[in-house]
Parts: structure tokens; C-alpha cells; sequence
């Protein structure tokens, strides 16, 4: 089965400010985003979890924030899934440029 590809977001910047990438997530069922390799002179940090909704085990919002001291594109590749699974639930390309 092929994961759910969601539909890219671009993000842009300046060097040195912190851009919130935020992600729906199911961590009732186990399902949080899997952050990628934090590319090069970038930092790339994961927030804590927001409600999205009402009610008890129900969707979050998972926040990451990057940051980059210097100009440049990177693509970032988020993997929703459950820890114990390889194969990733859905996948969210995230598009930062910062100039």
C-alpha cells in the first residue's frame, strides 16, 4: 500500500527566523509525524502537541520548527506513522526557501 501523499507546502524566510511547520496528527492511534534528517547548518525541533479538536484522544497539532542561519531551499520529507510501522501512513513535503 502507498502512504496518502498530501499536497506540498512552501514556507519562506529569513536567515536566522523560525518558521512553524504544523502537522495534524492522531497520537490516540498512535500516528505522529516522523521528522526528517535536519539538513545541514539548519535546526529542525519538534514543539509540543496542540489539541485540534474537542474531546479526549483526539487529532493534535504536531508543530516542528526550522530555522536556518543562512540563505538556501531545502525540501523536507515528514513521514506520519506509528512507531513499530516502517511504512509511513501519509508523507508531507514541506518547501522551505529562505532569503
Amino acid at each position: 500500500m502507498h502512504p496518502l501523499e498530501h499536497p506540498p507546502l512552501s514556507l519562506q524566510g529569513r536567515p536566522g527566523q523560525a518558521l512553524v511547520i504544523t502537522l495534524d496528527a492522531a497520537p490516540g492511534a498512535g500516528m505522529l509525524w516522523q521528522a526528517p534528517p535536519t539538513p545541514a547548518g539548519c535546526q529542525l525541533q519538534p514543539g509540543a502537541l496542540q489539541p485540534a479538536g474537542a474531546g479526549e484522544g483526539g487529532a493534535r497539532q504536531q508543530p516542528f520548527v526550522f530555522s536556518s542561519a543562512a540563505a538556501g531551499h531545502w525540501t523536507l520529507r515528514f513521514e506520519l506513522r506509528r512507531d513499530w510501522e516502517a511504512q509511513p501512513q501519509a508523507v508531507q513535503i514541506v518547501k522551505v526557501t529562505v532569503a
